[in-house]
């Protein structure tokens, strides 16, 4: 019967229909998980876990500074509306922004903050984002932002535009530090005394060598007697 109405489908100058199963290319399955791996890993590294060295920022770090900018009126805004805003720029949910904010506004550098943010020496948790508020400290709105020299993209949704890396003026890598874990990539660099960064940034724009150490905002002690000795 299907002999037949394949013979009747050519007489007519049709095409006769093929098994559903036939398929004109074959993808391996081991190639397609590579292939999506790869990219997963590269996402993870570059949009979540990194910062960038130019500026020393995670991108949802970047985005809340970004955000909080736009709303800069001098007056302090509730980190509820923050965070919403800054959803406009980062598609990963309002806990990571949330968190992210409170970690920036607890080293006490580019956030001007106002409630219980918690404490870093006991390791209490700040309020919840409905009573606590924030705004750019005078030290951000000077050394972070200029339109005129920064980097654009678009956002995810293609609505808005966001920078790239922020025009930084200061080498905030090494004054904030960072740890993030990535896929088969980590990364963690100690605080260092803001102090001795600008000594030390004054030194290098002068072209004098200089050495600086990690600090810590807790305290602490540290053996630094090896350092640059190979093993």
């Amino acid at each position: 019967m299907a002999d037949n109405d394949n013979n009747l489908f050519e007489e007519n100058g049709k095409t006769p229909n093929r098994d559903h199963n036939e398929r004109s290319e074959v993808r391996m399955l081991s190639g397609m998980y590579e292939n999506w791996f790869l990219d997963y890993a590269s996402y993870v590294i570059l949009e979540r876990a990194v910062p960038y060295v130019e500026d020393g920022l995670k991108p949802v770090q970047r985005r809340l500074l970004h955000s909080m900018w736009e709303m800069e009126d001098g007056r302090y805004n509730k980190v509820a509306n923050i965070i919403g805003h800054t959803m406009k720029y980062h598609p990963h949910g309002d806990a990571s922004i949330g968190d992210a904010l409170v970690q920036l506004g607890q080293k006490d550098l580019l956030i001007d903050c106002q409630g219980n943010w918690g404490n870093i020496y006991t390791g209490d948790s700040a309020a919840a984002p409905r009573y606590i508020e924030a705004r750019l400290s005078k030290f951000a709105l000077d050394v972070a932002f200029n339109p005129k020299t920064t980097p654009w993209q678009l956002s995810y949704d293609g609505r808005n535009r966001e920078p790239i890396t922020l025009p930084m003026k200061f080498p905030l890598l090494l004054a904030q530090g960072v740890e993030g874990i990535a896929v088969g990539l980590a990364c963690k660099i100690l605080p260092h005394n803001f102090n001795e960064l600008i000594d030390a940034s004054i030194a290098s724009l002068r072209g004098r060598k200089t050495d600086i150490l990690p600090d810590f905002p807790t305290a602490g002690m540290a053996d630094f007697s090896h350092q640059g000795q190979e093993n």
